[in-house]
């Protein structure tokens, strides 16, 4: 059995993974939803009804987070009767992957994972403003580790537009490095009772199944549009 893992990773918190984990679980409703997050219960709670697992990276002695669970997980995925997982990396686990690459060889991981039938899609979340430094700083620190051996897609996060000398200068480091861009949006209607309405929503932990009509026009065409 094939199984494809989407790695939602940004070592900037608040960039958006965890908004960007729920509209691919609305999206795919067959996968099994990771939390690999041990600082916060953002995912935990936004997609309770999902049952995510959570993940530790937590050394039970040193408290801090072991890179070597990443072959944990691994090795978790072969065994699992599912196809498709995905998977949100808490800031501390996502500063982790690319030394995780780095250090074990990603030509080596990459045999393992081929000879396992799993494929890895590491889906890097950047943002515009203040957070565009720290979060392409991130993304290139992925792009260096892994040498062009896994497709890396930027996930531009609409919430945080960019300016256009930042724009710019995503698109260049783009073009040269071969990555896919996407962009997502969850919340394209800025107003007051639109915020507040998806706020609410992904509070609830109950997913868009069970609104109303109208409450579900605000997800229903991001949630569509993500082309991942």
């Amino acid at each position: 059995m094939n199984k494809k893992i989407y790695f939602i990773t940004q070592a900037k918190g608040g960039a958006g993974k965890s908004v960007l984990a729920f509209m691919l679980a609305e999206k795919y409703k067959e996968a099994v939803i990771l939390d690999l997050d041990d600082a916060t219960t953002t995912t935990i709670k936004q997609l309770a009804y999902r049952k995510p697992i959570q993940v530790s990276f937590l050394d039970p002695t040193t408290k801090r987070i072991d890179r070597g669970a990443f072959n944990g997980l691994f090795e978790s995925v072969t065994g699992a009767n599912k196809e498709l997982f995905i998977a949100d990396l808490g800031a501390s686990v996502a500063e982790q992957l690319p030394k995780y690459f780095s250090i074990n060889g990603v030509d080596v991981i990459m045999e393992v994972l081929h000879a396992s039938n799993i494929q890895v899609q590491i889906v890097c979340v950047v943002g515009g403003g203040n957070i565009f430094k720290a979060t392409m700083e991130h993304l290139d620190e992925l792009v260096q580790s892994t040498s062009g051996h896994l497709d890396i897609t930027v996930a531009h996060n609409g919430f945080y537009p960019c300016s256009e000398e930042q724009h710019a200068t995503l698109l260049d480091y783009i073009d040269e490095h071969d990555l896919t861009l996407i962009n997502f949006d969850l919340v394209k209607d800025k107003g007051e009772i639109a915020m507040r309405t998806i706020e609410n929503v992904l509070k609830n932990g109950r997913g868009v199944a069970g609104l109303s009509p109208f409450t579900a026009i605000y997800f229903k065409k991001p949630i569509e549009e993500l082309n991942l």
